[in-house]
């Protein structure tokens, strides 16, 4: 499970916006700058569910299972990269079978799969932002605001 500290700045119905600083962990990740950064990006901002009912103020703990991690990270790395070589197998089959260049017809499915993936990749994070499905979820209050 990954874990993060943060400050709730700001509640919806059942879920949070929490105020976090960049870790060394980020310094690597590729994605690093499409976080909701603040001021000199060392702040970023996420929606964490709230099922604890933690309050503005409250220094919280988020957590996301690793397996979510491990799913996404999949979806965004590795699933592109699949579709991509199955599209080049497929165009590299059809071209033996129909008379054409198999260089040509396994670059033009290649990529036609490459992008298809992050068509089906969209879909998903379309979906996963409705249901919540890769939604942190603030799992402790470490110090509660006082009333």
């Amino acid at each position: 499970m990954v874990t993060e500290e943060g400050i709730v700045v700001k509640l919806d119905k059942k879920t949070a916006i929490i105020r976090t600083s960049r870790k060394t962990a980020c310094e690597s990740c590729s994605e690093k700058h499409s976080c909701t950064s603040i001021g000199s990006g060392q702040e970023m901002e996420l929606e964490a569910d709230n099922p604890i009912n933690a309050q503005v103020g409250d220094r919280v703990t988020v957590a996301l299972k690793t397996g979510k991690l491990m799913t996404a990270s999949f979806l965004l790395y590795i699933f592109p990269i699949l579709m991509m070589i199955a599209g080049a197998l497929l165009g590299d089959h059809l071209a033996k079978t129909y008379p054409s260049d198999p260089s040509m017809m396994a670059a033009g499915l290649g990529f036609l799969f490459f992008f298809v993936a992050f068509g089906l990749v969209k879909l998903k994070d379309m979906q996963a932002k409705k249901s919540g499905g890769f939604r942190p979820e603030i799992i402790r209050i470490s110090k509660k605001v006082r009333p």
